[in-house]
């Protein structure tokens, strides 16, 4: 097995085992709060993502293109410290503007309730952004192995924390209070493990800021641009209706997080790479990404389709089963996902053109949200997003061919890609008439969910979308994770 491929296979088993406790303690809440108090929850959260977005620019992802670059060890420690530095900064001030603007969030949010808890809530990014600087620091340095057990930690902080203030309280405010605490605790790790990387500031340790700027504001002002068109149909949402709507639209808005979970590891090992590597090899390994990846979301799309509200009544509780028309609605992104195509932008260090298709993919966003909003109420708002996402991948297509030069042909594998999708689709024809006959909602999604997937496996074997060594890298990922455990 490649090491690229086994620290893929380690931060995505990292982010499962994250994914599936952050479930945990989404069920739980979910079950525990009023839907009222489960808004006031997310939206706290939806304000920390959006007020991060913007203010922490693109230093956590400069991390993965300028740490492989590094002469020495030197040379990371200047950009280490620096980046603390300025990251610091940029959480003190996201600290004052939830601090002194939590009157207006919660006038706009619809939600008063807000009001007396944001000020609790400021305290979180000052050490919630130092966090995220480490886990992109350990995969710049390509030590997956660090952000994967940090990964965990972080979670288990929260679901003992988090979770248990729940259990006990059951007031909004104690367990704001223990989110604070969590993130606290995760900065210990943080703050500890960078220790051996920092160096005193002075001039020196500058050296070369400009050329980190110079890359990082354009991709910073992209991932703003980004992150608010991710987030604005929930903003909008929160303009336009109470909490307790927010809660059920926030939670089918969403899309498949074990694909995200997948995707985001595999690109943050695929950045480092490609960043130091040859461009002629660029296409190779990216095109053999889309290919591992397209195994796993075009099954995993179809399947959660077909079970969605299935899925929704079993997370979360028949009181949010109207939340599975948006989980339904957000799954028409997900073919979309077999490649993330801003990383080839990102790679070649034209993160200028990422910055320009991301403005546009906002104004398109933010215009196609508030008229299909008033036209459609809130299915309006995830129908937006899902052409504007479709929409911006076209663009980002064009300028691969006409703007980078590249041949489309070399990164993604059109036979390869429509035999998948073949092999996803056959199974629905013998699924639905079965899974039709169980009347229990949670047997008809295992026994329909399991049926799929015994159809899709043998379905890709018959087509050859599934290689020999697709099977070898599976089989010894999972032995060296046996072997790892035993020892």
């Amino acid at each position: 097995m490649s090491d690229l491929s086994r620290q893929a296979g380690l931060l995505s088993l990292a982010d499962f085992i994250r994914f599936f406790i952050k479930t945990l303690i989404g069920i739980a809440l979910a079950r525990m709060l009023s839907p009222t108090d489960l808004g006031s929850y997310r939206q706290l959260f939806l304000i920390y993502g959006t007020l991060s977005g913007v203010i922490m620019l693109g230093f956590p992802q400069s991390m993965l293109y300028f740490l492989p670059k590094a002469a020495n060890d030197d040379a990371i420690k200047r950009i280490v410290s620096r980046t603390l530095s300025v990251i610091t900064l940029l959480a003190l001030l996201c600290a004052l503007l939830i601090w002194f603007g939590k009157d207006f969030i919660a006038r706009s949010f619809n939600n008063p309730a807000l009001s007396t808890l944001l000020p609790i809530y400021s305290i979180y990014p000052l050490f919630i952004f130092v966090t995220q600087i480490y886990s992109s620091v350990m995969l710049g340095l390509k030590q997956a192995r660090k952000s994967a057990w940090f990964s965990i930690f972080s979670i288990s902080c929260d679901f003992v924390l988090v979770l248990g203030t729940a259990l006990i309280f059951r007031d909004m405010r104690y367990i704001v209070w223990a989110i604070v605490v969590s993130a606290f605790v995760q900065w210990l790790w943080a703050h500890l493990g960078l220790r051996s990387l920092r160096t005193s500031l002075s001039v020196q340790t500058f050296a070369g800021f400009k050329d980190q700027l110079a890359y990082t504001i354009p991709l910073g002002l992209s991932l703003l641009v980004g992150v608010l068109s991710v987030q604005l149909d929930k903003l909008m949402i929160s303009g336009f209706f109470k909490p307790e709507e927010f809660a059920v639209f926030s939670l089918g808005a969403m899309e498949l997080p074990l694909i995200g979970i997948l995707i985001n590891s595999v690109n943050s090992i695929l950045l480092p790479n490609l960043s130091a590597t040859d461009p002629h090899s660029l296409s190779t390994l990216y095109r053999a990404s889309v290919r591992k990846n397209a195994i796993i979301v075009f099954p995993m799309a179809t399947v959660f389709f077909l079970f969605a509200t299935e899925f929704i009544v079993f997370v979360y509780g028949s009181i949010y089963a109207s939340a599975a028309l948006y989980f339904r609605i957000y799954l028409l992104i997900l073919p979309l996902r077999v490649a993330t195509y801003g990383i080839v932008f990102q790679a070649l260090g034209k993160t200028k053109l990422v910055m320009m298709d991301s403005v546009i993919m906002l104004i398109l966003n933010a215009g196609l949200n508030y008229f299909l909003i008033r036209a459609y109420g809130m299915k309006g708002a995830a129908y937006a997003t899902v052409a504007v996402s479709w929409l911006i991948v076209l663009v980002y297509l064009w300028q691969m061919r006409f703007c980078l030069k590249l041949k489309l042909l070399s990164l993604f594998p059109p036979l390869s890609l429509a035999l998948n999708l073949l092999a996803a689709i056959v199974p629905i024809l013998f699924v639905i008439p079965v899974s039709g006959l169980i009347r229990n909602s949670f047997w008809r999604m295992i026994g329909g969910g399991s049926l799929y997937t015994v159809c899709y496996l043998l379905a890709a074997l018959g087509l050859k979308v599934i290689k020999p060594y697709d099977i070898q890298l599976a089989r010894d990922f999972a032995l060296g994770i046996l072997r790892r455990n035993k020892s």
